[in-house]
Order: structure tokens, then C-alpha cells, then sequence
């Protein structure tokens, strides 16, 4: 085992290695940073350039662009509201708050370190679980997974502080946008009203940039000025505050990583499943859970912990069982298969060596990349300063890009600035957006394992699986979780 580590640590620290893993990591952040397009498109425009190279720089490529990629969304996500990957539309909840109080670089710094100990986390998991993984991934089914679904929608209930019925409508309305298009099992066209375009469903990607971007350069429009206006100090707060809460919730960070694994592992889950969960449990756990959504430092480190973690995890399937637990990873698959490489167990014995590369490759990585952001954090942060007038073109700009690059349709251009404008009115009146986007990300994994779990399980499958039954008791506490703490917090004067 140290022999193939420090093998494929070798392999990595050559001239061609370095340079290819650079030119990754730069072009990953650009990618993350341009709304809507994320790591797979990273990986994908990338692929081509592999061909040829040596298995590690090819390697280091890819991956140091997919990794790259969790920090330069969440920078416009944090600083701009314009999440640039789905699986970042959480770090906005918080992250963007602080950016209007004037803490942006805190914000910015937490991420990058946050991002930083869960790839490390990832990456040491994903060494020490390939022999273990396959028992537990065996254990779970459709069942499960539609468990897990579930449990996110219990999430809004954090979300609907003002109105649990507002929250209700708001998932509600996200939940009849997932439906849109054809019945994943009849192949029946729902909510299409005779659109060709439509029979696809919605983009989630160009939705989020319509919800979040496009809707905050409307409201910055009717309210003028700047995202922060210059006589709020933002020297008060510094991209190393930011450094010091991240070991400051080490626990956050531990939790939420183990979190990001676990959901990594799952084939089919997701990683904006993974964002929204931790959120969720940081919420939960947290001793004063009312100033989330407000601006507090914990809702930008747990996702981005998750997220950054999620990587290993997607790796483990992938790696161990050629099963890929991403879209990233079936770009990763389709290297593989450029390069000669077989996944499963002849890679884990024959080729260890390349397991312990692509582990380097998430270290190193994530070391430039944090490098990366808490040397800029400063300089970024005095860009929401600019005046509306300069931001606005400039944002709406990209963000339409960014909708047209999803797919290259003009019609995503349109539903973005749909979007944007129901964002706007949800804001207005007190609709949660998140609330939204939870039932638009776990809409169709809620119906496609309801439909194969009735299928091969019957209509009880709930309670005749014991995993599936205990997963729901969880589904039960985590519900009645908030409504519970919030009698104790009644009953004893504030006091928990």
C-alpha cells in the first residue's frame, strides 16, 4: 500500500503532470465561476485534450478541473448570488447575506478552507473504503434512495420560519416544475401543453441561474446602488476570520464531510442533494439555528465541506465498481476507457498506483485552489462594491450565456428570464426560493424510486425492508426535530 502511494505520487510530480493539473485547476475555476455550467462541462470540454497524454496528467487534468470547480462556484454564488453550479445553490443561502453585511472575504476564506478539509477528508475516506464499500452500497436499494429523498423535503421545515404553509406552497410549486415533461416510467408528456421544447422538463441549471441570479439583478435594479454600499466597512471582518471558523466548527466540518461521502457513494443521488442535506443538519445542530439565512458562516461551510467531499465519495463506486456516482464521473469513465484503464477490481490490484494518483491529484488540487482563494478573496470581494449600473449588465450578461451554454437552446434563455422574475416575486412576498429549488431537486428522485420500490417491493416496502424502516423513524425525528425544540425553547423561556 505505501509503495503504490508513493508510486502515484511519482507519477504525478513530473514536468508534464504539474503543468496539465495547473492548466486544470484554472480552467476549473473559470468554468465554476460562469453560471450553469459546473465540473461536468469542465470535464467535458477537456476530455478532448486528454488523448495522448500519460494516464496521470490526463488524470490530473480532469480531475484538478472537477475539483476546482466547487470554489469558483461558490464565488459568485457567495459574492454575486449567481450560483455556478447546481450543487452550489446552497452556499447562496448564507454566503451571499454576508457578502451584504460586508463580510464577503470571511465568507470566501471559510469556503476555500472548508473546501480544502473535506476534499482532504474525501480523499483519505476514499483510500481506506474501496474494500468496504461495495457491502454497504449492496444494502441499499430504491427503497432507500426514495427514504433519502424524502428526508430532504423534511428540510422545509427549517426553511419556513415566517409561514410553514408559504414553505409548503413554494416546495409545492418546485415539485410541479420537476414533473414537467415525460413520465420517467409511462413516458406520458405532463404540464408540456403541446411543447416540443418542454417534453425535456426543465433544465435544473438554467432554473437556479433565473431563481437566484437573474432575480437578485432585478431587485438590485428596483433598489439601486450596489450589492454593498461603500460606507459599510468591509475591513471589519478578513478572508483569515473566515480560516479561523472553519477550525472553529471542526465538528461542522467533520459531520458534513462524512455527509458529502456517503451521499458521493450513492450512484444516481446527486451532489445538490448533498448541499441542501448539509445545510439542513447544520441547521439542526446548530445552538442558534435562527440566524441561518441571515448571514452566518456555518451555511457556507457545511455545503461547501459536503460538496468538496463529495468527490471522494463519487469516486468510490466509480473506481471500485466502474458504477460512476456522478455525471463527472462518467466523463471520468469514458477517460478510462481512452486510456486502457479497466475499473473494479483489476484497477484496485493491478493498478493501484493509478488510485493513489487520482488521490494525490484531490490533495494537490484542493491545495492550489484554496491557495487560490484566500490570496484573491480580498480583491473579489471589492467587486460588489461596483454600482448597479456597471453589475447588472455585466451579470445578466453572463448568466444568459451561461443558460444558452447548458444545452445551447435559446429557449433556456427564456425559462432563465422567467425564472428570474418569478425569484423576484417569491422574494417579495415571502416564498422561500430554497424551499423551491428542494422540491425541484428531489422531485423526479422521489417519483422514479416510488415507482421501481412498488414495483419490486409492493406497496409496504416502507415497512418490510429494516433499513427502509429505520431511515423512515429517522424521516419522522428529523420532521419533528424543529417543532419540538421550538416548545422546549417556549416552555423554558428561550432557554434549551
Amino acid at each position: 500500500m505505501l509503495e503504490a502511494s508513493l508510486s502515484g505520487l511519482a507519477a504525478l510530480f513530473t514536468g508534464q503532470a504539474m503543468i496539465f493539473m495547473s492548466l486544470g485547476v484554472a480552467f476549473g475555476l473559470l468554468i465554476g465561476f460562469l453560471p450553469g455550467l459546473g465540473g461536468v462541462v469542465a470535464m467535458a470540454l477537456l476530455l478532448p485534450f486528454t488523448f495522448g497524454l500519460e494516464p496521470a496528467a490526463a488524470l490530473a487534468m480532469l480531475l484538478g478541473a472537477h475539483v476546482a470547480t466547487i470554489f469558483g462556484s461558490s464565488i459568485s454564488g457567495i459574492l454575486f448570488n449567481v450560483p455556478g453550479a447546481a450543487k452550489s445553490v446552497s452556499i447562496c443561502f448564507d454566503g451571499y447575506p454576508m457578502t451584504q453585511k460586508g463580510e464577503g472575504a470571511r465568507a470566501l476564506g471559510a469556503a476555500a478552507m472548508a473546501s480544502f478539509l473535506g476534499g482532504i477528508f474525501g480523499a483519505i475516506a476514499l483510500t481506506i473504503s474501496l474494500p468496504f464499500m461495495r457491502a454497504i452500497m449492496m444494502s441499499l436499494g430504491p427503497p432507500e434512495y426514495f427514504m433519502m429523498a424524502l428526508w430532504g423535503l423534511t428540510i422545509i421545515a427549517i426553511f419556513s420560519d415566517g409561514s410553514v404553509l408559504k414553505g409548503i406552497i413554494a416546495a409545492g410549486l418546485g415539485l410541479l416544475i420537476a414533473f414537467i415533461g415525460m413520465d420517467p416510467v409511462t413516458g406520458t408528456p405532463r404540464y408540456t401543453f403541446g411543447s416540443l421544447f418542454l417534453l425535456d422538463g426543465i433544465d435544473f441549471s438554467v432554473a437556479v441561474i433565473g431563481l437566484f441570479a437573474i432575480s437578485q439583478m432585478i431587485k438590485l435594479y428596483v433598489k439601486g446602488g450596489s450589492i454593498v454600499e461603500r460606507e459599510i466597512n468591509m475591513g471589519h471582518s478578513t478572508v483569515w476570520d473566515g480560516v479561523k471558523d472553519v477550525f472553529k466548527h471542526w465538528r461542522l466540518v467533520l459531520s458534513s464531510s462524512v455527509l458529502g461521502l456517503f451521499i458521493g457513494a450513492l450512484p444516481g443521488v446527486g451532489a445538490s442533494i448533498g448541499g441542501v442535506a448539509a445545510y439542513g443538519q447544520a441547521v439542526q445542530t446548530s445552538k442558534n439555528p435562527e440566524k441561518f439565512g441571515t448571514g452566518a458562516v456555518e451555511g457556507v461551510i457545511a455545503p461547501e465541506a459536503t460538496n468538496a467531499a463529495n468527490e471522494g465519495g463519487g469516486l468510490i463506486p466509480t473506481l471500485g465498481f466502474g458504477v460512476p456516482g456522478g455525471e463527472s464521473m462518467t466523463i471520468l469513465l469514458s477517460a478510462f476507457v481512452t486510456m486502457g484503464i479497466q475499473p473494479g477490481k483489476e484497477l484496485i490490484t493491478n493498478n493501484l498506483h493509478l488510485v493513489f494518483t487520482m488521490v494525490w491529484i484531490i490533495v494537490i488540487a484542493n491545495l492550489l485552489t484554496t491557495g487560490f482563494g484566500i490570496f484573491t478573496a480580498k480583491k473579489f470581494a471589492k467587486l460588489t462594491t461596483l454600482p448597479g449600473t456597471v453589475l447588472i449588465p455585466v451579470i445578466l450578461a453572463v448568466c444568459f450565456v451561461g443558460a444558452y451554454s447548458v444545452k445551447g437552446r435559446i429557449g433556456d434563455v427564456v425559462v432563465a428570464a422567467v425564472f428570474g422574475v418569478i425569484g423576484y416575486l417569491l422574494e417579495k412576498y415571502d416564498y422561500s426560493r430554497a424551499d423551491m429549488v428542494i422540491g425541484m431537486v428531489l422531485g423526479l428522485m422521489l417519483e422514479r424510486y416510488m415507482h421501481i420500490s412498488l414495483t419490486l417491493h409492493g406497496k409496504l416496502f416502507f415497512v418490510t425492508r429494516p433499513v427502509t424502516l429505520v431511515m423512515l423513524i429517522f424521516v419522522l425525528i428529523t420532521l419533528a426535530y424543529p417543532f419540538i425544540r421550538k416548545w422546549r425553547l417556549s416552555r423554558n423561556g428561550g432557554a434549551v
